[in-house]
């Protein structure tokens, strides 16, 4: 039943599935989102439980900015690897797209009891937080990257704008005074 969706374009050409996930990630790599979509789709209606071509579908579709169709294929994802940190956040990516703030955030928790040192997870939570208004919480989280990762500067700046939001510009000055400073200007404090 298969075997005529892998016919190639002559018909005594026949290309294999490890042919197919090759063009899919050629094209997703080099931007081409539709046709690496189609690809992906093709893959996984031909082959249901194959992890990749659901994880790179919704891949695609995030880049093609197809949010519905991103969360359907990162579900079916889901539903072969439950434990899953990249699907849930590219999850969480989708539902903040949406406006479902909620549920993104509910997913960047779940990354993050899967994998609680995620980087990723925890900036996305953080960013989350920060929309949906939860600037104190948000601030906590930006504090605690910022310690792990001093010299990242989009965390620095999604720090410095939530202090702002907070209306302590004052205290997100001298944040940025006293990354600026140099360590012995910082024992000299």
């Amino acid at each position: 039943m298969f075997k005529n969706l892998f016919i190639f374009s002559k018909p005594t050409e026949k290309k294999g599935l490890e042919h197919y996930l090759v063009d899919a990630l050629l094209h997703f790599e080099s931007g081409e989102y539709t046709e690496a979509s189609r690809l992906f789709r093709l893959i996984a209606r031909a082959y249901p439980e194959h992890l990749l071509a659901h994880l790179m579908l919704g891949r695609t579709h995030i880049e093609l900015g197809e949010w519905k169709k991103a969360i359907e294929a990162l579900f079916k994802h889901l539903k072969i690897v439950p434990n899953s940190v990249e699907a849930l956040i590219y999850l969480g990516l989708s539902y903040y797209e949406i406006g479902k703030l909620s549920l993104a955030e509910e997913r960047f928790e779940q990354a993050l009891q899967i994998r609680g040192e995620s980087v990723l997870a925890r900036e996305n939570l953080a960013v989350t937080r920060l929309s949906a208004g939860e600037l104190d919480r948000a601030l906590d989280d930006l504090v605690s990257l910022h310690e792990e990762k001093p010299n990242d500067a989009a965390i620095t700046e999604l720090l410095i704008v939530t202090l702002g939001r907070l209306g302590s510009w004052e205290a997100a000055r001298q944040y940025v005074h006293k990354m600026e400073a140099t360590p012995m200007e910082l024992l000299m404090d």
